[in-house]
Formats: C-alpha cells, structure tokens, sequence
C-alpha cells in the first residue's frame, strides 16, 4: 500500500550502520546473517515477519523500514493530516491549507503516493469549505489518480469526495454515476466500509433527482450494515446524509435519531464544522415537522457557527433555511434581509442550486409582500436553475408553488401549463 518495498534493503543497510550493528546481530536467532545481507544487497525482499523483526532490532518502526523516510518522519507527517482535519473544521483555513500542502510535497519528494493523495484530499476538503467545488474536484481528481492501484477502501476519501464535488458545482448525474461504478467494485470485494459510504452518499443526489424510493432502499441497505463499520468519520457523514432521505420520507424520527449519533461522533472527533453540519439538518427536520421556534434556533446556531468556522457554504445553506422559516413565521422583512444577506455572502460560492433555493424563498416573501411580477419572476429563475443541475423533485415542487400561485391570481392556463412542466420533470428519461 504505497511501500517503497525495492528500498527496503538500503534502508535496513544504512540504518544498521548507523547503529554501527552487525549482520548477525541483526539477523538474531529468527534468520540467517546470509539472509539478512541477500536483502541489503537488494537480490530479496524480506516478508512482513522478517520486516518486523528487523525493525525492532534497529529500534524503529516497520514505517520507518517501509517508506524512504527518516525515521518518525512519515509518522509526523500523518499526525500533520490530523491536526490540519481539525484545524479546517475549527475555521483556520490558511494554517490547515499550508499544513496539507506540506504534506503533500514532501510525500511527492518521496516518493509516496498514499500520503501525497491524503495531502491532496485535504486540500479538496478546504476548497468544499471554502465554497470552490470545481477546484475541489480536480483535488480529488488528482488523488484518486495517486491511488489509481489501490483498492477500495484505500481511494474512499478521494471518490467519496469527488461525489460531493460532483453535487456541490450541480451535476448530479456524475456524482451518481460514480456512485454506481464504485459501489459494485464494494460489493465484489466485500468492502463493507466501502459499500456503507457509498450507499449513503448516494442518498441525497437520488432526493434531489427525485428517487425518493430509491434513496430509501439505499439508505436503509446503509443502515444494516452500519454496525459493521469502525471509521467513526465514515459512519458520522453516512447517518448525515441518510436522514435527508428519512426526512423527505416524513420518518422523522428515524432522521433524529441518526443525526444524534452523527452530533456524538463528530463530537467526539473534534469536528466543530460538521457538528454544525448536523445542528443545521435537525433546523430542517424541526422546520419540516412544523416546529418553526426550534427549527429557528437550531438554524441561528448552525448559522452562528458556521460563521465562525469560516464554512462560508454552510452557512448561506443555514441561512437561507433560517430565511425561509422566519417567513413562515410571518417575520416577512427578517426573511427578506436574511435572503439579500444570503446572496451577498454567497457571491464568492459557485452553488447554482443554492441560487435556486434563493430564488425560491424570494419568490413566496414577494407573494407576502403582494408582488405577483416579481415573485413570478423568481419562481421562474429557481425553476430555471433547479432544470440545469438536474435537481427533479425540486422542479416538481416549485413549478407547484407556481402553479397554486397562478390559480390564486386567476391564470388558470398559465398554471396548467406550468403543472405540465413539473410533471414532465417527473417524468423517467
């Protein structure tokens, strides 16, 4: 897995010498000093056994002995990909953002693929916080390449993030496509964590197509094979994005319950951002449950904390959902500013379905405020924006707003003809 194997037996040489051991010494009772100088002189390559026998007689790791490193060298640098994680979640963009980058070059000097990719991972996931998918997506691009020889499992965080990416600049036809490619490779080779990840990943793209009952049989094959995924982060992000589909579902508290596992993981990894990340599904779930006062202060805290971590993103998202639910608390003008907020914080963001939900909630404040042109206007535009990243249900359900609209205001033709554009929407390919 990214070893440099051919250089083990210089490694083993120079580090004897240093240490100023013997052949014999080092070959100890387990094996022979001809064996041991056959793989100095690189005409073997020394099994696992063999490897870690050496590298406790040397006083290092098989890490060290494995990749042409100095010794705790390539250790520091894993620490570093840890910090720089919880780092970025905290908001501390530019230190997370060099630490990746170190990471990064250094394993390219060396030769190490497996950890220049976990340093090209890292610099995707600061491009999602920072509100850049497409750069993300040539990040993650470049470390699946890194990874082109690895299994599964060793290229999960790449593709996973290539399908966030995918989602996020708004094709999601190619975040399923993925999706599917990867997910029979993690049934063939039984990658349990793999296949987990992946069915819940794929989740929320089906729901925004419109899949409802496909989302809900891939979540709930995700959910029965939960118990047996150990990676705290891949499980925390799986039960995040199951319960968009339990909540379109109407399973409301099967969604709150998997968000309060998601909030104990993430909490206990540290993660700040991807707390609030929960803290802002469960302001949806409230909002869609009716309950408008806790969904608003689930929402102002996500949003809080959003701002403070610097997930510019994230916090338009929490936002615009905070906009929304004001408005149907008849806070009609709170709404309205929150919404031209939204859109001057989102100017740097290239999310054409967030512009869409914009759009969507501007329309129903200029229905409230008796602005039927302008409000027709922007169903129109979110109608537009939802058609070109493919977002079906979505269609559907704002060409029905507009529809009702139409009927209230007396065109009742014109309301047809936009009932018949949601329903083609709806429509199979």
């Amino acid at each position: 897995m990214g070893t440099d194997a051919a250089g083990i037996g210089s490694r083993i040489l120079r580090l004897r010498t240093q240490r100023c051991a013997t052949q014999a010494h080092l070959a100890g009772d387990l094996f022979t000093r001809a064996y041991v100088s056959s793989i100095e002189g690189g005409k073997r390559t020394p099994s696992a056994r063999a490897t870690s026998h050496f590298a406790e007689r040397l006083g290092v790791t098989m890490e060290d002995l494995c990749y042409p490193y100095e010794p705790g060298r390539r250790k520091a640098l894993r620490n570093t990909l840890t910090e720089a994680r919880l780092a970025l979640s905290r908001g501390e963009v530019t230190q997370a953002t060099e630490a990746y980058q170190e990471v990064a070059t250094t394993a390219e000097f060396h030769d190490d693929p497996e950890l220049n990719a976990a340093g090209h991972c890292g610099l995707g996931l600061v491009a999602r916080h920072q509100g850049d998918p497409a750069r993300a997506l040539t990040l993650f691009t470049r470390a699946e390449e890194l990874l082109a020889a690895q299994p599964l499992n060793v290229r999960l965080h790449a593709v996973i993030g290539r399908m966030g990416a995918f989602f996020a600049r708004g094709t999601i036809t190619d975040a399923l496509t993925l999706a599917e490619e990867q997910l029979r490779t993690a049934q063939r080779t039984g990658q349990t964590a793999a296949e987990f990840a992946l069915r819940a990943a794929t989740v929320l793209p089906l729901v925004e197509r419109g899949d409802i009952d496909q989302a809900a049989a891939c979540a709930d094959a995700a959910l029965a094979i939960a118990p047996q995924v150990k990676d705290a982060e891949i499980l925390a992000q799986g039960y995040y994005h199951i319960n968009r589909v339990l909540v379109a579902q109407a399973r409301y508290q099967e969604a709150e319950q998997v968000l309060t596992r998601a909030v104990a993981l993430y909490e206990h990894l540290g993660l700040r951002t991807e707390v609030g990340m929960c803290h802002f599904a469960q302001g949806y779930l409230s909002a869609r449950r009716g309950n408008l006062r806790q969904a608003e202060e689930r929402l102002r805290h996500a949003a809080a904390g959003f701002s403070q971590t610097r997930a510019l993103p994230r916090q338009v998202n929490a936002t615009s959902e905070l906009a929304e639910v004001l408005r149907r608390m008849g806070r009609t003008e709170e709404a309205g500013a929150l919404v031209e907020e939204c859109r001057e914080l989102s100017l740097s963001c290239h999310d054409p379905e967030q512009a869409a939900e914009l759009d969507r909630i501007g329309a129903h404040i200029a229905v409230d405020s008796g602005d039927e042109s302008g409000a027709e206007a922007l169903f129109e535009s979110a109608i537009d924006r939802y058609q070109t990243v493919g977002a079906t249900l979505e269609i559907a359900t704002t060409c029905r707003l507009l529809g009702d609209q139409l009927i209230q205001w007396g065109r009742t033709d014109a309301a047809v003809a936009v009932y018949r554009r949601g329903l083609m929407a709806l429509e199979k390919p």
